[in-house]
């Protein structure tokens, strides 16, 4: 399920083994938004994102640690002003008329990138997403991102393959 104008990258190993993984505690992450354009104070995304993190892996079977998990969450929430522009083009216009009309729309596009490391500081898994969220929805989006980016981590041993 992707929101509306959601892209998401998710890389991790296939084949590394997770289950040995018991707790998860939070790294260094930042805020990366232009002043200008901040609507929410910095503390406000890391009170969402974090709580979203938590209920993410506390639901997959990790305990919070305060210091030094087995995973370590790192994450960088970004903004950036953007303008859309397209041509309207012709349209039912009375042939002649002026055929460059255009339209355009002014949105934040918001970049999400979340890293998982283990406690040797190898990254395991990373979630890569772009939207183009609204404030009202923001905390909404970043649950939807969370929930998506990490749908496929688990810590349950795979099921072998009877022969």
């Amino acid at each position: 399920m992707h929101a509306h104008g959601q892209e998401f990258k998710v890389e991790y190993d296939k084949k590394h083994d997770f289950t040995r993984y018991k707790t998860f505690s939070f790294g260094e992450s930042e805020i990366v938004i232009p002043a200008d354009q901040k609507t929410l104070p910095d503390a406000q995304w890391h009170e969402w994102m974090r709580k979203a993190l938590r209920d993410e892996f506390t639901e997959k079977g990790l305990a919070y640690a305060e210091k030094e998990g087995d995973l370590v969450i790192s994450y960088i929430i970004g903004s950036v002003a953007r303008t859309e522009v397209q041509n309207l083009g012709p349209m039912g216009m009375a042939p002649g008329a002026d055929q460059s009309r255009t339209w355009n729309r002014d949105f934040q596009q918001g970049s999400i990138i979340i890293d998982l490391h283990n406690r040797q500081g190898f990254k395991v898994w990373r979630v890569n997403a772009t939207t183009n969220a609204s404030l009202p929805d923001a905390e909404r989006q970043l649950d939807q991102i969370v929930g998506e980016g990490f749908r496929k981590f688990s810590i349950k041993p795979k099921k072998s393959k009877k022969k």
